[in-house]
């Protein structure tokens, strides 16, 4: 369409409907918004631009994730650090409490059978004889070095009875081995008591056996000592290195533990400055959040609201200073209407009281009267407008009844048939049936009928190839006014074709949808503020334009607890979408049974 006219007067006691800023989230989603409309929001002026939002994961996961990566470290640190202790108790105790008690009575017991050897060599020379009281000593030395060999296994015996305390027995090798040569040396000396001590005593190869048994357990029990000492000595090494180990990985998942907080408290943080810069004031300021679902979490979903409560307090601000623009406004052109109501109608009176002088003059006052037409048409342009001014500031509320819209556009179509007709403009219908709405027939009707003539306007410009652009002449009223303004810059091209003008209605969640789309060259952008500003008052491109047309439909709209919109414009052509609440038809009438 051609240029828009005036912005509409938006009551600021309505706080349920609006357009504009409130509409931009409808106008994303459609993804036709014209250049220059706002589909979102916008940072504030002067403020310092933020990254966007992009939280990975709900806080609730995250901080779940956490204490358990928290947990789990230090569970694994404690199992590793107990068992790397278990394993050097084990080794601790294997070694003071098998291996050297083992060491020290083994020593005990070769000790007792050198002294042994030593009596057997003393008593073994025929030449001595040996008294009782001599045979009664060496009996009892052969009977003490039996009981310390049985006092050495007592150790091996113990940890192989109990071999977990100690590791398990897959770590108790060497400790069979001990035993098993102690338990023959044990079975070896253990003869000598049994029999006569004269002969023990004789037995030389016997005893010199038992000497070399205890040398050889007495290198092997060294060798074990030294061994297991090394064991020792190797499991304290590795655990000082594994403990240093996981105190490194303890730092790193503290680290990890604290980077993630940050990053979990840094959107909060960006989200606290854009309040109190919202509490302050700047309803301009947005937060920008990442659009991807999987990082749709909770401060993101907070972002959103907050960017809606901003939009909200931002339009609210818009409709409170529009409603006091326009009720100065009113009040102006109230006045000024009166002012110049009066010598319109002077100048009106005066005019026809020329014409009717000029009657006795016949033909040769032609010319006089062409004037006086000319200044007669004027003075009726002016009323127009003045009355149109007069309309816009004392608009009455509307009186909502229920009205079925499909028929009311019908109706209206129909009215202007022969008007599209007789300018060549084809008028496609696409209407839903039974769709019901609680308006002012009146007042949706002039709404109406001023987008059809801007639509009209726009395709008779393309049409006919004019240079310029037609005044709005459906601001208001019905009639359409035939001057021709010059053209603005920013018009859109004559790209010629069909007239063609599409009018659809539809029922969408709850709202009927009016769009009013044309072929036009579409709406040259304002110079300031973009498209929203074709919805204020006294707004125009046009040179007699009152700029009142468009903001009067706005004004209707959100009365009606609807809205409009600039869809998309272009030069292929311009929509608008009006907007009103449906709702259910009246109920049928029920005859009694005896009305028939």
């Amino acid at each position: 369409m051609t240029g828009a006219d005036v912005e509409a007067g938006v009551d600021s006691d309505d706080e349920d409907e609006f357009i504009g800023v409130g509409e931009a989230a409808d106008l994303a989603d459609d993804g036709s918004g014209p250049p220059g409309v706002r589909a979102g929001g916008r940072a504030g002026a002067g403020s310092r631009e933020l990254p966007p939002l992009r939280v990975r994961g709900s806080l609730a996961a995250r901080i779940v994730a956490l204490v358990l990566l928290v947990v789990l470290g230090t569970a694994s640190s404690a199992f590793i650090v107990a068992n790397q202790v278990r394993g050097l108790r084990a080794n601790f105790d294997l070694l003071t409490g098998v291996y050297v008690p083992v060491q020290t009575r083994l020593l005990q017991a070769q000790a007792q059978s050198q002294r042994i050897g030593t009596l057997l060599t003393s008593y073994g020379n025929p030449e001595n004889q040996l008294e009782r009281a001599d045979l009664l000593n060496v009996e009892e030395a052969f009977e003490l070095r039996a009981n310390l060999i049985a006092e050495v296994r007592l150790p091996l015996e113990q940890a192989l009875t109990h071999p977990d305390r100690l590791g398990g027995i897959e770590q108790l090798d060497d400790v069979r081995e001990l035993d098993r040569l102690l338990a023959e040396l044990e079975a070896l000396a253990t003869l000598e008591t049994g029999g006569d001590i004269s002969e023990a005593i004789t037995d030389v190869p016997r005893q010199v056996e038992i000497s070399r048994r205890f040398r050889e357990l007495q290198k092997l029990t060294n060798e074990t000592v030294a061994g297991q000492r090394d064991t020792v000595s190797a499991a304290g090494r590795n655990a000082e290195q594994r403990a240093l180990v996981v105190t490194i990985a303890a730092a790193v998942v503290s680290l990890l533990a604290t980077l993630v907080v940050i990053l979990t408290l840094r959107p909060l943080r960006r989200l606290a400055v854009s309040v109190r810069r919202i509490g302050a004031g700047d309803w301009r300021e947005r937060i920008e959040v990442g659009e991807r679902p999987e990082r749709d979490d909770e401060v993101a979903r907070l972002a959103r609201e907050v960017n809606l409560m901003a939009e909200a307090l931002e339009e609210r601000e818009h409709r409170v200073l529009r409603g006091e623009r326009l009720a100065a406004i009113g009040r102006l052109a109230a006045q000024i209407t009166h002012e110049i109501r009066n010598p319109l109608s002077s100048v009106a009176l005066n005019a026809e009281l020329l014409e009717d002088e000029l009657v006795q003059f016949g033909d040769a006052a032609g010319e006089a009267r062409q004037l006086l037409g000319r200044i007669a048409g004027e003075v009726d342009r002016l009323t127009q407008i003045t009355e149109a001014y007069l309309g816009f500031a004392r608009r009455p509320k509307p009186e909502l009844r229920r009205l079925e819209l499909a028929g009311a556009l019908t109706d209206l179509l129909d009215f202007l048939e022969q008007e599209h007709r007789r300018n060549g403009i084809r008028v496609v219908r696409e209407l839903a049936s039974e769709v019901w709405v609680r308006a002012d027939a009146g007042q949706l009707r002039q709404a109406l009928i001023n987008l059809l003539r801007n639509a009209q306007e726009a395709v008779l410009e393309v049409t006919v190839g004019r240079e310029g652009q037609t005044d709005d002449l459906g601001d208001l009223l019905d009639g359409l006014d035939g001057d021709v303004d010059g053209e603005p810059e920013g018009a859109g091209p004559d790209i010629g074709g069909e007239a063609t003008i599409t009018v659809s209605l539809a029922c969408k969640d709850g709202q009927a949808l009016v769009v009013v789309a044309d072929s036009g060259p579409g709406i040259p952008t304002p110079e300031r503020g973009g498209y929203e500003r074709i919805f204020e008052a006294f707004v125009t491109s046009k040179t007699h334009g009152t700029g009142l047309g468009l903001p009067m439909v706005q004004q209707i709209a959100v009365d009606h607890g609807g809205g409009v919109r600039l869809l998309e414009t272009g030069p292929q052509g311009t929509r608008f979408e009006f907007r009103l609440p449906a709702c259910d038809p009246p109920a049928p009438s029920v005859s009694s049974p005896n009305s028939a």
